[in-house]
């Protein structure tokens, strides 16, 4: 079975005491599990048929939020109080393991405890893995690969399939052009114009690319997009980004404002900052800033889970365009997005460009998000 580990590879993980990210996600519980809470009361009391995806299960096998949008229930003053026992679901965190044509595990960059350097994550990946019965893995596999091969042959009967390695060797050969403050743009102009690509080139695409004026309106459309995206009612639903005090920081967008808000434990929420849209533009990135966004928009490009993001995309417009075509502009997008993010937490934070510190911080607070679109696949 092929395992994919490479982008674990030259980094290092250590839980930050008082930080409790990865327990603002709700745990779901395997069999095995469920058997052991269920036998001793006060971890049964701390379980739930309703899951914050809306799911509501025959019996409890999630574990309640604190106040429904909150911590953990078995998290008190940031420290987990049933450490020794804590579901593979919490242990997991931050790998996450996706399957789609292999076993791919990646990182997810939210959790500050993630820094370059060292292999102690690539070792914990491998051992995760390793936890799980080879038959899970298999039968898994085996199931989603029957769904992509349905996908394929939906995607050729269209006359718009194109194989994932091509798509990925056309958008690496852009990675240049995103460190430029309008290789975004490109991209997205680009997908707008749907050329016929077909059997093209690769190097004749990319070229076709950069040779595409920049779309207009960046900052409108940026806009518009991420504020649909935060227009959720559902506290559990809205964005988290941890800052360097550890302070767990919502963004909601509501009646024409963006609010900043801070999450307590038991799931208290305090309003922070209420920002017109309008005041967020697309920051000036520096040179270094735009390596760094370059450097992610490579680890999306390796990722199959943004793969299958593209594939749900494509499924999502009931194949009309070309799959180079949605791997570009889903590829624009994301990077769009993860600028406006920034741009937010510059406005917070009163910087007047994006540098690489703030770039850091942006991709903190945009990759859990980034892991968590619709992908065809499972994640495991």
């Amino acid at each position: 079975m092929m395992v994919d580990t490479s982008e674990l590879e030259g980094r290092s993980f250590v839980c930050l005491e008082g930080c409790g990210m990865c327990c603002l996600c709700q745990p779901e519980l395997s069999d095995e599990e469920l058997k052991m809470f269920e036998t001793d009361q006060y971890l049964k009391n701390g379980l739930t048929r309703e899951h914050v995806d809306g799911r509501r299960t025959a019996k409890p096998n999630a574990i309640k939020l604190q106040g429904k949008c909150g911590a953990c229930n078995f998290l008190k003053n940031r420290l987990c109080t049933i450490h020794e026992i804590k579901p593979h679901f919490c242990r997991q965190f931050p790998v996450h393991i996706h399957l789609l044509r292999r076993v791919q595990l990646s990182v997810n960059l939210s959790c500050r405890g993630v820094t370059d350097g060292g292999s102690s994550l690539k070792t914990y990946g491998k051992t995760l893995v390793t936890s799980i019965p080879e038959s899970v893995l298999n039968e898994t596999l085996a199931a989603v690969k029957n769904v992509v091969h349905d996908f394929d042959k939906m995607c050729h009967d269209a006359g718009i399939f194109q194989a994932s390695e091509r798509m990925r060797s056309i958008a690496t050969r852009l990675l240049p052009a995103l460190a430029k403050e309008d290789g975004i743009g490109k991209l997205l102009a680009f997908a707008d114009d749907e050329p016929e690509i077909g059997i093209m080139p690769e190097d004749e695409v990319a070229e076709h690319v950069l040779t595409t004026g920049p779309a207009k309106d960046l900052e409108i459309v940026a806009r518009d997009s991420n504020y649909e995206q935060f227009n959720l009612s559902e506290i559990a639903k809205l964005p988290v980004y941890v800052d360097e005090k550890f302070n767990w920081n919502l963004i909601q967008s509501k009646d024409g404002k963006i609010n900043w808000m801070v999450l307590e434990e038991d799931g208290t929420v305090t309003p922070a900052v209420s920002i017109d849209p309008a005041e967020i533009g697309l920051l000036r990135r520096d040179d270094d800033a735009l390596r760094i966004f370059s450097d992610y928009a490579k680890i999306l490009i390796s990722r199959d889970a943004f793969l299958g993001n593209v594939y749900n995309v494509c499924d999502m417009h009931d194949y009309k365009h070309d799959l180079v075509t949605v791997y570009l502009g889903v590829l624009g997008t994301t990077m769009l997005d993860l600028w406006w993010r920034t741009s937010l937490l510059g406005k917070v934070f009163k910087a007047e460009k994006i540098d690489a510190w703030l770039a850091r911080e942006g991709i903190k607070a945009f990759d859990m998000d980034c892991l968590d679109a619709p992908t065809l696949g499972a994640f495991i």
